[in-house]
């Protein structure tokens, strides 16, 4: 492939496929790079013992695979920061399961010898009980005003995760999702500039940026997060009523980003990641497998044009 300056990967979870199916598939399309938070009909990965690890790292090898990136479920995803007491937070129940999910991470990471896994950033208020009351603020001022507050629990937060990270030699690299804190650019560089963590990476997803408001994200963002640059999500979307969230998922190359300028950044910039496909759209009367290979022609083409 003609594809020197960047290496391809697949958030495998997309296919919806048994694990060996998938990571076949993933092969067959074009994949180098792999990751993913669960395996289908399988143990959790927070649950999985040593021997079963084990295997799970060798059904990649076999398939001439290699995990950038591994996730046990979804840690800090889903609890709204609101919920959690700076003084008390560590006894809040899902807090600490998914720290402890989130170690176990790091544990498998290390046994597989994988450089990073997979958080997130702790959902805004109300995003999974109430309709996202604070959507429209955060659309109008680019991701969200982070009070003085919701910082320092952030900062306590992954404080506690750097401290884990360091003692298993892992980074960790949030993902970047509009109902996270660290859902663009600005937001996820005023965390890392306060936490000042080297542990702390991300993995870059511009479609979330931009249905945030950050319409400036393959110049200026690219510039916000380049030093923490673990891997990209790619996936494409047309934004039809920001403020009231209306949007629509396309194929990579027909929304709203402009991947071509952020493959040019990478380019130009040596950027040592790896961008992982994502979907997120069934084509007509298609299959997630159909989208995949319509994302990753898509991405080539974008490549190719790089070159010219």
């Amino acid at each position: 492939m003609a594809n020197s300056h960047f290496k391809l990967g697949m958030y495998l979870p997309e296919l919806r496929l048994p694990f060996d199916e998938a990571l076949a598939k993933a092969k067959e399309i074009g994949a180098e790079y792999v990751w993913f938070n669960h395996l289908s009909d399988e143990t959790p990965i927070s649950q999985m013992s040593d021997d079963e690890v084990d295997h799970m790292g060798k059904r990649v090898s076999q398939h001439g695979l290699k995990i950038f990136l591994i996730g046990a479920g979804n840690p800090f995803k889903t609890i709204h920061l609101t919920d959690l007491s700076l003084e008390t937070m560590t006894d809040h129940p899902a807090f600490r399961k998914e720290l402890n999910d989130l170690i176990r991470s790091m544990q498998i990471a290390s046994r597989l010898e994988v450089s990073t896994v997979n958080a997130f950033s702790f959902a805004w208020p109300g995003e999974y009980t109430a309709g996202k009351p604070t959507w429209p603020m955060r659309w109008l001022t680019r991701g969200g005003i982070i009070s003085d507050g919701e910082m320092d629990k952030l900062i306590k937060a992954f404080s506690m995760v750097e401290v884990e990270a360091e003692h298993y030699n892992i980074d960790v690299a949030l993902s970047m999702m509009c109902w996270n804190y660290t859902n663009t650019t600005g937001n996820f560089r005023r965390l890392v500039d306060q936490l000042g963590s080297k542990r702390i990476k991300v993995m870059w997803g511009p479609a979330d940026n931009i249905n945030c408001g950050e319409w400036d994200v393959a110049t200026t963002g690219f510039h916000n997060i380049r030093p923490y640059l673990h891997g990209l999500h790619l996936k494409d979307l047309h934004i039809i009523d920001g403020q009231q969230l209306r949007f629509e998922y396309r194929p990579i190359g027909d929304g709203d980003v402009d991947y071509l300028t952020v493959l040019r950044q990478l380019r130009d910039h040596n950027c040592d990641t790896v961008l992982s496909v994502a979907t997120h759209f069934l084509p007509a009367k298609g299959s997630p497998e159909d989208a995949m290979r319509i994302n990753y022609t898509n991405l080539l083409s974008l490549i190719q044009q790089t070159k010219e």
